[in-house]
Protein backbone atom coordinates (compact mmCIF):
# COMPACT_ATOMS: atom_id res chain seq x y z
CA UNK A 1 0.00 0.00 0.00
CA UNK A 2 1.44 3.30 -1.01
CA UNK A 3 2.07 6.15 1.72
CA UNK A 4 2.51 9.77 1.41
CA UNK A 5 3.74 12.17 4.14
CA UNK A 6 1.55 15.65 4.88
CA UNK A 7 3.78 18.44 3.65
CA UNK A 8 2.17 20.18 6.67
CA UNK A 9 3.61 17.84 9.52
CA UNK A 10 7.58 19.19 9.37
CA UNK A 11 8.76 17.89 12.55
CA UNK A 12 12.08 18.39 14.03
CA UNK A 13 14.32 15.60 15.56
CA UNK A 14 13.13 15.39 18.88
CA UNK A 15 14.88 14.20 22.23
CA UNK A 16 13.68 12.39 26.63
CA UNK A 17 13.07 14.07 23.30
CA UNK A 18 14.26 14.90 21.95
CA UNK A 19 13.26 14.17 23.56
CA UNK A 20 14.32 11.96 23.98
CA UNK A 21 14.85 11.28 23.51
CA UNK A 22 12.22 10.11 24.06
CA UNK A 23 13.95 7.18 25.25
CA UNK A 24 14.14 4.84 28.32
CA UNK A 25 17.17 5.09 30.32
CA UNK A 26 16.79 1.74 31.14
CA UNK A 27 16.78 1.00 27.14
CA UNK A 28 19.85 3.25 26.62
CA UNK A 29 21.79 2.54 29.25
CA UNK A 30 25.11 0.51 28.11
CA UNK A 31 27.96 -1.39 29.81
CA UNK A 32 30.65 0.67 32.10
CA UNK A 33 33.47 -1.21 32.14
CA UNK A 34 36.70 0.42 34.08
CA UNK A 35 39.18 1.53 30.92
CA UNK A 36 41.71 -1.30 30.71
CA UNK A 37 39.70 -3.62 32.63
CA UNK A 38 37.95 -6.96 31.10
CA UNK A 39 34.52 -8.43 29.93
CA UNK A 40 35.00 -12.38 29.39
CA UNK A 41 38.76 -12.11 29.38
CA UNK A 42 38.92 -9.54 26.95
CA UNK A 43 40.61 -6.04 27.34
CA UNK A 44 37.89 -2.90 26.84
CA UNK A 45 38.18 0.14 24.72
CA UNK A 46 35.14 2.56 25.70
CA UNK A 47 34.06 6.13 25.03
CA UNK A 48 31.49 8.93 26.03
CA UNK A 49 30.24 9.64 22.39
CA UNK A 50 29.27 13.42 22.92
CA UNK A 51 26.83 14.96 19.85
CA UNK A 52 27.20 18.77 19.57
CA UNK A 53 26.60 21.58 17.44
CA UNK A 54 29.25 24.33 16.44
CA UNK A 55 27.16 26.91 14.82
CA UNK A 56 25.88 25.03 11.47
CA UNK A 57 27.86 22.19 11.62
CA UNK A 58 26.97 18.89 13.94
CA UNK A 59 30.15 16.90 15.05
CA UNK A 60 30.50 13.97 17.35
CA UNK A 61 33.24 14.34 19.91
CA UNK A 62 34.81 11.08 22.35
CA UNK A 63 36.37 11.59 25.94
CA UNK A 64 36.97 9.00 28.90
CA UNK A 65 36.00 11.50 31.55
CA UNK A 66 33.03 13.87 31.71
CA UNK A 67 33.71 14.62 35.20
CA UNK A 68 36.46 16.91 34.49
CA UNK A 69 38.72 19.11 31.45
CA UNK A 70 37.92 20.47 28.58
CA UNK A 71 37.42 19.25 24.69
CA UNK A 72 37.57 21.64 21.76
CA UNK A 73 35.41 21.28 19.14
CA UNK A 74 38.25 22.77 16.81
CA UNK A 75 40.31 20.30 15.26
CA UNK A 76 38.24 17.87 17.21
CA UNK A 77 35.24 15.75 16.15
CA UNK A 78 33.58 13.92 13.08
CA UNK A 79 31.19 15.43 11.02
CA UNK A 80 27.73 13.80 11.53
CA UNK A 81 24.06 14.03 10.68
CA UNK A 82 22.86 15.38 14.20
CA UNK A 83 23.72 15.26 17.73
CA UNK A 84 21.16 12.97 19.15
CA UNK A 85 23.32 10.03 20.24
CA UNK A 86 21.39 6.68 20.60
CA UNK A 87 23.29 3.62 21.43
CA UNK A 88 23.00 -0.04 20.61
CA UNK A 89 24.04 -3.24 22.25
CA UNK A 90 26.79 -0.81 24.40
CA UNK A 91 28.75 -0.95 21.10
CA UNK A 92 27.28 1.10 18.45
CA UNK A 93 26.24 4.93 18.46
CA UNK A 94 23.97 5.72 16.00
CA UNK A 95 22.10 9.53 14.88
CA UNK A 96 19.49 10.76 13.10
CA UNK A 97 19.06 13.58 10.67
CA UNK A 98 16.09 15.50 9.92
CA UNK A 99 16.16 17.01 6.24
CA UNK A 100 12.48 18.58 6.16
CA UNK A 101 11.05 16.00 4.24
CA UNK A 102 11.38 12.50 3.47
CA UNK A 103 13.57 10.39 3.95
CA UNK A 104 15.67 10.91 6.84
CA UNK A 105 19.28 10.02 7.01
CA UNK A 106 20.87 7.71 9.49
CA UNK A 107 24.10 6.65 10.53
CA UNK A 108 25.68 4.04 12.57
CA UNK A 109 28.92 4.66 14.36
CA UNK A 110 31.51 2.26 15.94
CA UNK A 111 34.53 2.69 17.68
CA UNK A 112 38.04 0.94 16.27
CA UNK A 113 40.20 -0.84 18.75
CA UNK A 114 42.45 2.01 19.19
CA UNK A 115 39.36 3.70 20.47
CA UNK A 116 38.72 6.05 17.39
CA UNK A 117 35.15 6.85 16.35
CA UNK A 118 34.55 5.65 12.63
CA UNK A 119 31.42 5.50 10.89
CA UNK A 120 29.97 2.03 9.79
CA UNK A 121 26.69 2.68 7.95
CA UNK A 122 24.81 5.98 6.32
CA UNK A 123 21.29 4.44 5.54
CA UNK A 124 18.15 6.55 4.22
CA UNK A 125 14.66 5.67 6.28
CA UNK A 126 11.36 5.92 4.34
CA UNK A 127 10.18 8.47 6.51
CA UNK A 128 11.20 11.30 9.05
CA UNK A 129 12.12 10.30 12.50
CA UNK A 130 10.11 11.56 15.78
CA UNK A 131 10.95 8.92 18.56
CA UNK A 132 13.59 6.16 18.79
CA UNK A 133 14.27 3.02 21.66
CA UNK A 134 16.01 0.04 21.55
CA UNK A 135 13.35 -3.10 21.29
CA UNK A 136 15.03 -6.30 21.50
CA UNK A 137 17.18 -7.17 18.25
CA UNK A 138 15.66 -3.78 16.81
CA UNK A 139 15.75 -0.34 17.14
CA UNK A 140 12.28 1.36 16.69
CA UNK A 141 12.28 4.68 14.33
CA UNK A 142 8.44 6.31 14.54
CA UNK A 143 6.78 9.65 13.52
CA UNK A 144 3.60 10.44 12.24
CA UNK A 145 2.19 12.86 9.69
CA UNK A 146 1.47 10.03 7.45
CA UNK A 147 -1.19 9.24 5.27
CA UNK A 148 -2.08 6.01 3.22
CA UNK A 149 -3.80 5.74 -0.21
CA UNK A 150 -6.92 5.15 1.63
CA UNK A 151 -7.08 8.56 2.76
CA UNK A 152 -6.45 7.61 7.06
CA UNK A 153 -3.88 9.16 8.82
CA UNK A 154 -1.36 6.84 9.99
CA UNK A 155 1.36 6.18 12.26
CA UNK A 156 5.13 4.87 10.75
CA UNK A 157 7.26 2.15 12.39
CA UNK A 158 10.55 1.55 11.21
CA UNK A 159 12.34 -1.79 12.46
CA UNK A 160 15.87 -1.07 12.09
CA UNK A 161 18.32 -3.95 12.85
CA UNK A 162 20.31 -2.92 15.55
CA UNK A 163 23.62 -4.64 14.77
CA UNK A 164 23.88 -4.36 11.30
CA UNK A 165 21.67 -0.74 10.71
CA UNK A 166 19.61 -1.99 8.02
CA UNK A 167 15.97 -1.30 8.09
CA UNK A 168 14.30 -4.67 8.65
CA UNK A 169 10.50 -2.93 7.47
CA UNK A 170 7.93 -0.15 8.00
CA UNK A 171 4.82 -0.71 9.71
CA UNK A 172 1.58 1.67 9.48
CA UNK A 173 -1.02 2.11 12.06
CA UNK A 174 -4.21 3.95 11.80
CA UNK A 175 -5.13 6.68 14.26
CA UNK A 176 -8.27 7.72 13.29
CA UNK A 177 -11.28 6.87 15.56
CA UNK A 178 -8.83 5.34 18.23
CA UNK A 179 -9.15 7.44 21.44
CA UNK A 180 -12.20 9.34 20.87
CA UNK A 181 -14.52 9.31 18.18
CA UNK A 182 -14.15 12.26 15.16
CA UNK A 183 -10.51 12.62 16.54
CA UNK A 184 -6.81 11.43 15.47
CA UNK A 185 -3.97 10.61 17.53
CA UNK A 186 -0.61 12.18 17.16
CA UNK A 187 1.86 10.41 19.07
CA UNK A 188 4.60 11.30 21.68
CA UNK A 189 7.20 9.07 23.89
CA UNK A 190 8.11 5.60 23.34
CA UNK A 191 8.31 3.30 26.36
CA UNK A 192 8.67 -0.96 26.25
CA UNK A 193 7.04 -2.67 28.89
CA UNK A 194 7.80 -6.11 28.13
CA UNK A 195 6.21 -9.10 26.26
CA UNK A 196 6.86 -7.45 23.01
CA UNK A 197 4.56 -4.82 23.89
CA UNK A 198 5.27 -0.80 23.77
CA UNK A 199 3.52 2.24 24.62
CA UNK A 200 3.20 6.13 23.78
CA UNK A 201 1.27 8.72 25.03
CA UNK A 202 -1.51 10.78 22.67
CA UNK A 203 -2.10 14.15 21.84
CA UNK A 204 -5.51 14.19 20.55
CA UNK A 205 -6.83 16.16 17.15
CA UNK A 206 -10.43 17.12 16.20
CA UNK A 207 -10.58 14.81 12.60
CA UNK A 208 -11.60 18.01 9.90
CA UNK A 209 -12.25 18.07 6.05
CA UNK A 210 -9.28 20.18 5.30
CA UNK A 211 -6.19 22.34 7.19
CA UNK A 212 -8.30 25.54 7.02
CA UNK A 213 -10.99 24.19 9.79
CA UNK A 214 -10.26 24.22 13.18
CA UNK A 215 -8.82 20.81 14.43
CA UNK A 216 -8.62 21.81 18.27
CA UNK A 217 -9.95 18.43 20.08
CA UNK A 218 -13.35 18.53 22.46
CA UNK A 219 -10.97 16.42 25.10
CA UNK A 220 -8.92 18.16 26.20
CA UNK A 221 -8.71 17.53 29.91
CA UNK A 222 -8.10 13.68 29.45
CA UNK A 223 -4.75 11.45 29.09
CA UNK A 224 -3.93 8.70 26.88
CA UNK A 225 -2.15 5.65 26.60
CA UNK A 226 -1.61 3.42 23.53
CA UNK A 227 -0.51 0.09 23.68
CA UNK A 228 1.11 -1.22 21.32
CA UNK A 229 1.95 -5.22 20.56
CA UNK A 230 4.47 -6.57 17.80
CA UNK A 231 4.38 -9.30 16.32
CA UNK A 232 6.85 -10.52 13.78
CA UNK A 233 5.12 -13.40 12.91
CA UNK A 234 2.51 -11.94 11.12
CA UNK A 235 2.77 -12.24 7.05
CA UNK A 236 1.42 -8.53 7.00
CA UNK A 237 3.83 -6.12 7.59
CA UNK A 238 0.98 -3.77 8.47
CA UNK A 239 0.20 -5.93 10.95
CA UNK A 240 3.37 -6.40 13.08
CA UNK A 241 2.69 -3.42 14.74
CA UNK A 242 -0.87 -3.91 16.53
CA UNK A 243 -2.78 -1.07 18.85
CA UNK A 244 -3.79 -3.13 21.16
CA UNK A 245 -5.68 -0.96 23.30
CA UNK A 246 -5.55 2.37 24.20
CA UNK A 247 -6.44 3.34 28.35
CA UNK A 248 -7.33 6.80 29.66
CA UNK A 249 -7.79 9.10 32.38
CA UNK A 250 -9.48 11.98 33.54
CA UNK A 251 -7.15 12.91 36.19
CA UNK A 252 -5.59 15.46 33.68
CA UNK A 253 -4.46 16.03 30.49
CA UNK A 254 -3.05 14.31 27.92
CA UNK A 255 0.93 13.77 28.39
CA UNK A 256 2.84 15.55 25.19
CA UNK A 257 4.30 18.95 24.57
CA UNK A 258 5.31 20.69 22.00
CA UNK A 259 8.69 22.38 20.38
CA UNK A 260 7.59 24.83 17.38
CA UNK A 261 5.51 22.02 15.03
CA UNK A 262 7.34 18.47 17.03
CA UNK A 263 6.28 16.72 19.22
CA UNK A 264 8.11 16.31 22.58
CA UNK A 265 8.02 13.03 24.83
CA UNK A 266 6.64 13.96 29.02
CA UNK A 267 6.70 10.23 29.60
CA UNK A 268 9.13 7.82 31.06
CA UNK A 269 9.78 4.32 32.67
CA UNK A 270 10.96 4.61 36.48
CA UNK A 271 12.80 1.87 37.77
CA UNK A 272 9.86 -0.12 38.94
CA UNK A 273 9.10 -0.30 35.66
CA UNK A 274 5.80 1.49 35.27
CA UNK A 275 5.37 4.29 32.94
CA UNK A 276 4.92 7.67 34.63
CA UNK A 277 2.79 10.38 32.11
CA UNK A 278 3.22 14.21 33.09
CA UNK A 279 0.88 16.48 31.70
CA UNK A 280 2.33 19.95 30.89
CA UNK A 281 -1.31 21.75 30.35
CA UNK A 282 0.49 24.34 28.51
CA UNK A 283 -0.34 27.66 27.44
CA UNK A 284 -1.63 29.93 24.41
CA UNK A 285 0.19 33.06 23.88
CA UNK A 286 -1.69 34.97 25.99
CA UNK A 287 -1.24 32.97 28.77
CA UNK A 288 -4.70 31.07 28.80
CA UNK A 289 -4.26 27.29 29.76
CA UNK A 290 -5.15 24.78 27.46
CA UNK A 291 -7.03 22.30 30.43
CA UNK A 292 -8.73 23.17 33.18
CA UNK A 293 -6.68 20.26 34.33
CA UNK A 294 -3.44 20.97 36.26
CA UNK A 295 -0.06 19.95 35.30
CA UNK A 296 0.46 16.82 36.89
CA UNK A 297 1.38 13.30 36.88
CA UNK A 298 -0.05 9.91 36.42
CA UNK A 299 0.67 6.37 36.57
CA UNK A 300 0.18 3.42 34.29
CA UNK A 301 0.94 0.28 36.28
CA UNK A 302 2.89 -1.92 33.05
CA UNK A 303 2.20 -5.39 34.53
CA UNK A 304 -1.52 -4.72 34.90
CA UNK A 305 -2.03 -2.45 31.90
CA UNK A 306 -3.81 -0.06 32.94
CA UNK A 307 -3.71 3.17 35.09
CA UNK A 308 -3.43 3.27 38.70
CA UNK A 309 -6.63 5.16 39.86
CA UNK A 310 -4.96 5.94 43.18
CA UNK A 311 -1.44 7.75 41.84
CA UNK A 312 -1.85 11.51 41.09
CA UNK A 313 0.76 14.45 41.97
CA UNK A 314 -0.67 17.74 41.07
CA UNK A 315 2.68 19.31 40.19
CA UNK A 316 1.48 22.51 39.58
CA UNK A 317 0.77 23.11 43.13
CA UNK A 318 4.00 21.33 44.02
CA UNK A 319 6.09 23.67 42.23
CA UNK A 320 4.61 26.76 41.25
CA UNK A 321 4.71 26.25 37.40
CA UNK A 322 4.50 23.95 35.02
CA UNK A 323 6.38 20.68 33.30
CA UNK A 324 7.55 20.72 30.11
CA UNK A 325 9.91 17.83 29.88
CA UNK A 326 10.49 14.45 32.12
CA UNK A 327 13.51 12.48 31.53
CA UNK A 328 13.63 8.97 33.93
CA UNK A 329 16.82 9.07 35.38
CA UNK A 330 17.13 5.63 37.27
CA UNK A 331 15.13 3.98 40.01
CA UNK A 332 12.22 6.42 41.57
CA UNK A 333 13.72 9.81 40.06
CA UNK A 334 12.75 11.97 37.31
CA UNK A 335 14.43 14.85 35.83
CA UNK A 336 12.16 17.70 34.76
CA UNK A 337 12.34 20.66 32.64
CA UNK A 338 10.07 23.13 33.86
CA UNK A 339 9.02 26.12 32.93
CA UNK A 340 9.85 29.24 34.31
CA UNK A 341 7.06 31.01 34.67
CA UNK A 342 3.56 29.24 34.70
CA UNK A 343 1.65 32.03 32.69
CA UNK A 344 4.51 32.18 30.05
CA UNK A 345 4.47 27.87 29.07
CA UNK A 346 3.30 28.16 25.62
CA UNK A 347 5.29 26.90 22.71
CA UNK A 348 9.17 27.70 22.58
CA UNK A 349 8.61 29.34 25.67
CA UNK A 350 11.68 29.42 28.22
CA UNK A 351 11.58 26.21 29.86
CA UNK A 352 15.22 25.51 31.49
CA UNK A 353 14.42 25.61 35.42
CA UNK A 354 15.28 21.88 36.70
CA UNK A 355 14.15 20.17 39.07
CA UNK A 356 14.20 16.31 40.41
CA UNK A 357 10.94 14.45 41.38
CA UNK A 358 10.54 11.28 43.28
CA UNK A 359 7.62 9.46 41.83
CA UNK A 360 7.31 7.46 44.75
CA UNK A 361 7.69 9.63 47.01
CA UNK A 362 5.90 13.00 45.56
CA UNK A 363 9.24 14.64 46.63
CA UNK A 364 10.34 17.36 44.62
CA UNK A 365 13.47 19.55 44.16
CA UNK A 366 14.91 22.20 42.14
CA UNK A 367 18.29 21.26 41.17
CA UNK A 368 21.60 23.48 43.05
CA UNK A 369 24.38 24.68 41.24
CA UNK A 370 23.14 25.13 37.87
CA UNK A 371 23.23 28.41 36.27
CA UNK A 372 20.37 30.91 36.54
CA UNK A 373 16.98 29.64 34.50
CA UNK A 374 17.08 32.58 32.52
CA UNK A 375 20.64 31.92 31.56
CA UNK A 376 20.35 28.58 30.57
CA UNK A 377 20.01 28.20 26.62
CA UNK A 378 19.86 25.03 26.10
CA UNK A 379 19.59 21.94 28.62
CA UNK A 380 20.33 18.59 26.75
CA UNK A 381 18.75 15.23 27.52
CA UNK A 382 20.15 13.55 30.54
CA UNK A 383 22.78 10.30 29.82
CA UNK A 384 22.70 7.70 32.53
CA UNK A 385 25.54 5.81 32.93
CA UNK A 386 25.01 3.03 35.86
CA UNK A 387 24.03 5.27 38.88
CA UNK A 388 25.68 8.28 37.54
CA UNK A 389 23.52 11.15 36.09
CA UNK A 390 25.23 13.57 33.86
CA UNK A 391 23.37 17.19 32.24
CA UNK A 392 24.75 18.72 29.33
CA UNK A 393 24.03 22.27 29.92
CA UNK A 394 24.68 25.70 27.69
CA UNK A 395 24.82 28.95 29.37
CA UNK A 396 26.16 32.39 28.72
CA UNK A 397 27.31 31.54 25.53
CA UNK A 398 29.50 28.14 27.88
CA UNK A 399 29.23 24.68 27.61
CA UNK A 400 29.72 21.85 30.29
CA UNK A 401 28.91 18.70 31.32
CA UNK A 402 27.41 18.69 35.03
CA UNK A 403 27.17 15.34 37.33
CA UNK A 404 23.19 14.85 39.04
CA UNK A 405 23.35 13.74 42.21
CA UNK A 406 19.29 12.79 41.94
CA UNK A 407 18.59 12.36 45.91
CA UNK A 408 20.16 15.51 46.84
CA UNK A 409 19.16 17.44 43.39
CA UNK A 410 22.41 18.90 43.17
CA UNK A 411 24.58 19.51 40.48
CA UNK A 412 28.87 19.41 40.12
CA UNK A 413 30.00 21.15 37.01
CA UNK A 414 32.44 18.90 35.28
CA UNK A 415 33.46 18.51 31.00
CA UNK A 416 33.86 21.57 29.32
CA UNK A 417 33.14 21.31 25.51
CA UNK A 418 34.61 24.77 24.16
CA UNK A 419 34.05 26.80 20.89
CA UNK A 420 30.79 25.77 20.10
CA UNK A 421 29.67 29.39 18.92
CA UNK A 422 26.11 29.53 18.70
CA UNK A 423 25.70 26.05 19.01
CA UNK A 424 25.35 23.84 22.17
CA UNK A 425 25.82 19.99 23.45
CA UNK A 426 23.04 17.80 22.34
CA UNK A 427 23.09 14.35 23.76
CA UNK A 428 25.50 11.83 25.16
CA UNK A 429 26.31 7.96 24.80
CA UNK A 430 28.62 5.38 25.92
CA UNK A 431 30.47 2.54 23.30
CA UNK A 432 33.15 0.29 24.00
CA UNK A 433 34.93 -2.54 21.60
CA UNK A 434 36.91 -5.46 22.72
CA UNK A 435 40.69 -5.17 21.56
Amino acid sequence: MKKRVFSTFAFAMIFGALSVTSCSTDDNSTPTPEEGGTDGGNKIEWKYVIGASASKTNLLLTTNDLKSGEISAKGNGLTALGTTVYTYGGNRAYVFEYRKGDPSGMQSWLLTPAGKLSKHTTVDLPTREEFITNFGKYMIATTGGVQLTTGQKAQAFNFIDGNSGGIKYTSYVNVENIAEKGEYANFAGLETIGNDRFVMAIEPFKITKDDKEDNTSAYRDRAWLAVFKFDESATDVNKKVVLEKVVKSDKMSFAVARYRSSRVSTIGKAGDGNVYLFSPNATNGDGVSFSSKPSAVIKFDSKKGDFDNNYYFNLEQISGTKVYKAFAIGGDYFLLNMFVSPSKASNMAAANKLAVFNVVTGDFKWIEGLPAANDIAAAGAPFVDGKEVFLPITAESKSFVYSLDATAAKATKGLEIKDLADGSIGTIGKINVEK
